[in-house]
């Protein structure tokens, strides 16, 4: 396992949110200095007599919290599998103090402007690149709710040899382990958790592949709300002035998003966030002009209206759905799938049907294991064919025994007449009934050498 997955796999397990130790209207000296800074820009429309409400993180006031996250983060080192990054995590814990000191939110509440409330907040970062623990404090955001529903979820990014652009976004944003509560009345930019898992989601992989994904795949034009904000030449010049990760060199990917319109359709109305990161001391007037112009654009946005699901809700009339290409697609009501799949069930082939009689019939039949037609042979005719082929094959008749011939009385060695013992055991035999030879007939056996041994002379000279 990598080092930076580990790195992130401890992070996960302590569940640290920096909003769990925010505190209203007690700030630090540098928390002031940093809301001063956001909120000069628009002091002539701040409403006269509203305050701003500011939060800043605070070890003081959450001192029992902090400390519980610290033993809890101890009792994680020391796990095993940490020991090769052990130093690394505690840098990292070091940096957590002031990751909670330089954050801090401030609720401005605005006149003649699109939003009720503007809304400020830094964004501090603990980075971990190149086995190396990092913190960050130069990101910032503005966001707002305006009084005009959009109609899908839109971004905006850069990429790497390409020109920036607004992308629509398909499905849901990935918020990570933070669940939002729908039922929630009010205005969502002021769940803090909930803007700091939008802003987290910007590094997502499913948001940076939709940005790429509206590039590539449908030209970077179709979907209308897009397009609309694409011809605002205005609005793209403040936007291109905002940087992104990719401009400060921290990520080192080719896709970058910062900013992001959300349609709540409960209250009828679209949080927009603009993030930016840079060190020049004119990144709130930046960022705020992009929020600004991106924020007005969207209320002079003709009425688009939202994009239905495939299957309508039921009891509503289908509308045309198009792809962010414009290419039209059918859609149905629940009603209509219903009598469809009706119509097809009424509608199958004419099919053979079988009852369950005659189903265990006909497997009994394919249980025999023959096949109809097969050739089938008995047993004595397979017990002929085994004879047959034990004898290589052809069909030699049964050796008979010649009837002059004598049989060994020991071996069954068949015997030629005159043979005086067998070649095979070495029997005696009786020449006349092939017996083994008896003390009567040894004499004469006797002779019979003798008379043969007699007759070697004259066969010898006759030799000569």
């Amino acid at each position: 396992m990598s080092q930076e997955k580990l790195f992130n796999i401890f992070v996960n397990s302590l569940e640290f949110d920096v909003n769990d130790y925010l505190v209203e209207d007690e700030l630090t000296e540098l928390q002031k200095k940093i809301i001063d800074d956001a909120t000069f820009i628009m002091k002539e429309n701040i409403v006269e007599g509203e305050k701003v409400k500011c939060f800043g993180g605070s070890i003081k006031k959450n001192e029992e919290k902090f400390k519980e996250l610290m033993k809890r983060s101890e009792e994680e080192l020391e796990n095993e599998k940490y020991k090769e990054i052990k130093k690394d995590l505690k840098d990292y814990l070091k940096n957590l103090r002031e990751l909670i000191l330089k954050t801090c939110i401030a609720i401005i509440p605005v006149k003649e402007l699109p939003w009720v409330d503007v809304i400020f907040r830094s964004i501090p970062r603990i980075i971990y690149e190149n086995n190396k623990v990092d913190f960050l404090d130069n990101s910032i955001a503005y966001y707002g709710e305006i009084k005009r529903l959009i109609g899908r979820i839109t971004i905006y990014g850069k990429m790497r040899g390409a020109d920036p652009l607004f992308a629509p976004f398909m499905g849901n944003i990935d918020l990570g382990n933070f669940k939002l509560d729908d039922s929630q009345k009010g205005p969502k930019s002021l769940i803090h958790p909930y803007i700091s898992a939008i802003i987290k989601s910007f590094e997502s992989p499913i948001t940076k592949n939709q940005l790429a994904k509206y590039h590539e795949g449908f030209q970077r034009h179709g979907d209308p709300i897009c397009d609309f904000l694409m011809k605002d030449d205005d609005l793209l010049e403040s936007m291109k002035e905002v940087e992104t990760g990719i401009d400060s060199d921290r990520i080192k990917s080719d896709i970058a998003v910062n900013s992001i319109a959300i349609p709540i359709e409960l209250e009828k109305t679209t949080l927009i966030i603009v993030s930016q990161e840079s060190k020049n001391q004119n990144k709130y007037s930046v960022c705020f002009e992009a929020l600004l112009k991106f924020s007005a654009a969207c209320c002079e946005m003709p009425s688009i209206p939202t994009q239905p699901s495939i299957v309508a809700p039921v009891g509503q009339q289908a509308d045309v759905v198009r792809t962010p290409g414009g290419q039209e697609l059918k859609s149905w009501t629940a009603e209509e799938l219903a009598a469809e799949a009706q119509k097809r069930m009424t509608a199958q082939p004419d099919m053979p049907v079988w009852s369950e009689e005659e189903l265990i019939k006909l497997a009994e039949e394919r249980g025999s294991g023959i096949p109809e037609g097969m050739e089938v042979w008995t047993e004595e005719e397979l017990q002929k064919l085994s004879e047959e082929r034990r004898g290589g094959g052809l069909n030699i008749p049964e050796w008979e025994l010649d009837q002059d011939m004598l049989e060994c009385s020991n071996c069954g060695y068949s015997l030629r007449k005159g043979w005086l013992k067998c070649p095979i055991c070495d029997t005696p035999v009786d020449a006349n009934k092939g017996k083994e030879v008896t003390e009567d007939n040894e004499e004469d056996d006797l002779e019979s050498k003798e008379l043969d041994s007699d007759q070697e002379p004259e066969d010898s000279e006759n030799l000569e």
